[in-house]
């Protein structure tokens, strides 16, 4: 049997790589493989077993994880680069302990093409060993079929960090709450950044209407998305929205800030909606309001587009394929 050691940064605490993490060792372990996981961020001791290959999430935490602690691969390996690694910690430099990294990889992954066009950018020799697997949508929870949409109860998972921009829309949810006087607006995340965790504290204070209600576990969410009648994402830039994916493939209308991961997941109008100003944030949320055909005929196509082309087993047996290569 093939062992895999799976490097993370987290996994026990609620964060988007602790979900991602979680997704495929399970489904890594539904297909016969043997997973150890490893979550380097944490600060509890773990056991660091053998194995036959060596899976690395996030290239920038984990070398400098690496370099700090002293730590050599002494197995082949697989890098996957998510939105952080991509977006803004390879935007300016990479620094020598990071290229080497990605440079002795037997793979790199990305989850979109987008993605995948800014490795190439950073280095066309890697171009050969780059491949596309998308995250997956895992619902791993009952879903309350009967959605109420009497008033917008609009739901934000999001770590409270500057990327996020969560505070985004709040001009939009004021002309919003005029129109429909109980619309409720609630944030769900880490505190990531004490900055942006005061500025939200401050808005909620003065509307009733919003709030912020801190970090959710994975295994929890359930109750939230079964309560939120609209989901939203406001970043400036993504690797890929779980919470857009998992929204989608739980029959709720999405409608996310246009940028280039948001735009892979979504095809406006179709499987859900997207948005570049206040206006157009606005104008969506009327629309979801006051078209129920429309709204469910974007819903539905938005849940067949979540089983169809980001299924767990097949992200888990893209990984398999890769392991099996690199072990030879």
């Amino acid at each position: 049997m093939m062992h895999i050691l799976f490097f993370t940064p987290y996994f026990n605490q609620p964060r988007g790589n602790a979900t991602t993490s979680k997704r495929i060792v399970h489904f890594l372990q539904k297909n016969a493989i043997q997973t150890s996981v490893f979550p380097y961020a944490e600060k509890d001791p773990w056991h660091l077993p053998k194995a036959d290959v060596v899976h690395i999430l996030h290239a920038t935490r984990f070398a400098a994880w690496a370099k700090e602690n002293d730590f050599h691969i002494n197995k082949p390996y697989v890098v996957t680069m998510g939105g952080t690694d991509i977006n803004h910690d390879l935007q300016d430099s990479m620094a020598d302990d990071v290229f080497h990294l990605l440079d002795q990889a037997q793979f790199i992954t990305v989850f979109t093409q987008d993605a995948l066009e800014k490795v190439e950018q950073l280095y066309p020799h890697w171009q050969h060993k780059t491949s596309i697997i998308p995250q997956a949508a895992w619902i791993s929870w009952e879903v309350n079929e009967s959605v109420d949409y009497d008033f917008p109860r609009i739901l934000l998972p999001a770590g409270l960090r500057p990327v996020k921009d969560v505070l985004h829309v709040l001009a939009a949810m004021e002309v919003l709450v005029s129109q429909f006087p109980l619309l409720t607006y609630t944030i769900l995340g880490a505190n990531l950044d004490e900055g942006v965790h005061q500025q939200v504290l401050a808005e909620c204070l003065t509307r009733p209407w919003m709030r912020y209600a801190g970090v959710v576990p994975f295994e929890v969410m359930t109750g939230w998305y079964n309560q939120a009648n609209i989901v939203i994402n406001t970043s400036i830039s993504e690797g890929q929205s779980l919470a857009i994916m998992e929204a989608m493939a739980m029959g709720r209308p999405v409608i996310a800030r246009r940028n280039a991961a948001n735009e892979s997941l979504i095809e406006h109008g179709a499987t859900g909606w997207l948005y570049e100003s206040c206006e157009d944030f606005i104008e969506r949320v009327t629309f979801i309001m006051k078209h129920p055909m429309e709204r469910a005929r974007v819903v539905q196509q938005a849940r067949q587009s979540m089983s169809e082309r980001f299924s767990p087993l097949k992200e888990a047996q893209a990984y398999i394929h890769l392991y099996e290569k690199a072990k030879r």
